[in-house]
C-alpha cells in the first residue's frame, strides 16, 4: 500500500517534528510523509511555537533537550494556548529516566517515546496501523 493509499484510509494528519538535531528532525518528517501525513519540520522551540500557530498540527513530535527553549517550555507554551489545546504532543527525546517521564507529564505532553523512535509504537499511538 502506498502513500496515497493510506491517505485514502484514513484523515490526514499534520505532524509539527521538532528536533535542534536536523538530520532527526528531518528523517522522522520524511518517515512520517512518505506514510501520508503532512509534515513540518522545525529546528529549534521559538520556531516550533511560531509555526504551530501558523499550521495548526494535530501532532507534534517534540525533543525535550534543545537549546534556548527546550521542549518542555514549548509544551508549555503550546498548551497555554486553547487553539492547540487538543494537539497530540508527543515527547520523542533521548531522556528516558523516570524523572524525564513525570516532568513530561507534569507539563502536559501526552505521550514520552525515547529515541530512536519505534515507529511501530508510533504509528499506534497514531491510530494508524499501516505503517511501511
Amino acid at each position: 500500500m502506498n502513500a496515497e493509499a493510506c491517505q485514502q484510509d484514513r484523515q490526514v494528519k499534520r505532524i509539527l517534528v521538532v528536533d535542534d538535531n536536523r538530520p532527526s528532525a528531518q528523517s522522522l518528517a520524511w518517515v512520517m510523509e512518505m506514510n501520508g501525513y503532512e509534515v513540518v519540520a522545525c529546528f529549534d522551540g521559538a520556531s516550533a511555537v511560531e509555526m504551530a500557530h501558523v499550521f495548526h498540527p494535530d501532532v507534534v513530535l517534540l525533543d525535550i533537550g534543545m537549546p534556548i527553549m527546550d521542549g518542555y517550555e514549548v509544551c508549555r507554551r503550546l498548551r497555554e494556548d486553547e487553539s492547540l489545546a487538543n494537539t497530540l504532543v508527543i515527547a520523542q527525546t533521548g531522556w528516558g529516566g523516570e524523572a524525564a517521564r513525570q516532568r513530561t507529564a507534569e507539563v502536559g505532553f501526552n505521550h514520552h517515546m525515547t529515541k530512536p523512535v519505534d515507529f511501530q509504537a508510533l504509528f499506534k499511538l497514531l491510530g494508524d496501523q499501516t505503517f511501511h
